[in-house]
């Protein structure tokens, strides 16, 4: 996946806790993603990366890298229509 930066999101979460209950370490991630977006400006959100990366203390930070979904349907629409008229 492409990731143009107007249409890039970022979002950060921090499990301090992962080491004592490493089962526990994603549940705000997998809530997060499970909810449903179908009537919010994340809509079409797609995940483009997800890391994991420990904060010194025992717990862990998850990055998880997303498109909007918007600037390349936008773009794909515009080549295709520069294509058809070629």
């Amino acid at each position: 996946m492409d990731l143009v930066p107007a249409d890039t999101r970022v979002f950060l979460f921090h499990s301090p806790s992962a080491a004592r209950d490493t089962s526990a370490a994603m549940d705000d991630v997998n809530q997060w993603l499970s909810k449903d977006r179908s009537q919010t400006p994340y809509a079409n959100l797609r995940v483009s990366s997800i890391s994991v990366t420990p904060d010194g203390s025992g717990g862990v930070y998850t990055v998880v890298v997303c498109s909007l979904g918007r600037v390349m349907e936008t773009e794909t629409a515009a080549d295709a229509g520069d294509v058809a008229g070629a």
